[in-house]
């Protein structure tokens, strides 16, 4: 019998039967990874040590992204590491772009204290909770990236724009 997972490797495991389940289940998850069902299973059961290989992972959250979706195995381990993910945007875009980037930043925020006003009505953070939260904070990070590119690409742009010339 297997040691137990830790703490850290019972995380990412949930967030690899996540991507399990984006890609369709045991049986889509097994297609995309090009594995075998009983071998993208054992990837899913909380109750078994194996984690898919890395190009496995890759493969799944490559679906996920496809679906517009963030990758959950990529998260996961860069959480573990006190990180988050933040997708490159596309910067090939106008001045509207960085309007559309700041109300976006500016609506996570937003949504970070929606998240910590219910969550602290009773008096404290339970697990789930803190999770709801952390997940608004990485969205925000997204959101932030995503203005500073905006802002970065266009730069020599919006100076002109902002001086007449």
């Amino acid at each position: 019998m297997s040691a137990p997972l830790t703490p850290a490797q019972a995380r990412i495991k949930r967030k690899v039967r996540e991507a399990i389940h984006k890609c369709g289940g045991v049986d889509g998850a097994a297609a995309t990874a090009e594995r075998g069902r009983s071998v993208a299973g054992d990837w899913g059961n909380l109750n078994h040590p194996a984690f898919p290989p890395l190009e496995c992972a890759h493969a799944l959250d490559e679906a996920c992204i496809a679906q517009g979706q963030v990758p959950p195995i990529l998260s996961a381990l860069a959480a573990e590491l006190g990180h988050v993910v933040v997708r490159l945007p596309d910067c090939g875009e106008g001045i509207d772009a960085l309007t559309g980037a700041l109300i976006d930043a500016s609506a996570e925020f937003g949504d970070i204290a929606s998240e910590v006003r219910d969550a602290t009505r009773d008096g404290t953070i339970n697990a789930v909770e803190r999770d709801r939260i952390i997940e608004q904070i990485d969205e925000a990070y997204r959101a932030i990236a995503r203005l500073r590119a905006v802002v970065a690409s266009e730069g020599s742009h919006l100076k002109a724009v902002a001086t007449g010339g």
